[in-house]
């Protein structure tokens, strides 16, 4: 077990699963503070069966990314939450709440909720944007990554085109 940092940034499987498919997970190395919970590293080793890439994720989890356990006060807010979101949505959301920090998440649910509770939250595109902008990797990069997720991975998104997403980000500044 790993102490919960004040604002984390909290990585849920959704996140965790695209960087794996496009084979770079080093990217989310990038972020301040990060962790992920005990559920989301039970969803990753679980779906290796079936989506083999998901093994670079698990090795990043084992090596890298620390995997907490709720504290009790993100285990009550875990109990509430798992009444209407899944066991990776509810521990992560739960944690990121506990220590005002930042959801990643691409869970319609969990974004909805996150929002309703006043719980910061980006997701993959989101990720994407940063990375960018911070010069981790170029907007042509992004947009084959985005592409990839749509067609290999059945990622739902937006729109297809990376660049809506930067033209959004410098309207917003």
């Amino acid at each position: 077990m790993t102490d919960l940092p004040a604002n984390a940034t909290v990585l849920n499987t959704t996140a965790l699963s695209n960087f794996a498919q496009v084979d770079h997970v080093d990217l989310l190395l990038t972020l301040p503070r990060l962790v992920t919970v005990d559920a989301v590293h039970a969803e990753i080793d679980a779906g290796t069966d079936t989506h083999p890439y998901l093994a670079r994720a698990l090795t990043v989890l084992e090596t890298d990314i620390p995997v907490v356990t709720p504290s009790e006060k993100a285990a009550t807010l875990e109990t509430q939450l798992l009444e209407t979101l899944d066991p990776g949505e509810a521990q992560a959301l739960a944690v990121a709440e506990a220590t005002d920090g930042l959801l990643v998440t691409d869970d319609g649910d969990a974004r909805a909720t996150a929002t309703d509770r006043g719980v910061a939250l980006t997701g993959s595109i989101g990720l994407l944007v940063r990375f960018v902008e911070n010069g981790h990797i170029t907007a042509e990069t992004a947009d084959d990554y985005l592409k990839r997720w749509i067609d290999d991975a059945g990622f739902r998104s937006p729109a297809r085109d990376f660049d809506v997403f930067l033209d959004d980000a410098d309207e917003g500044n």
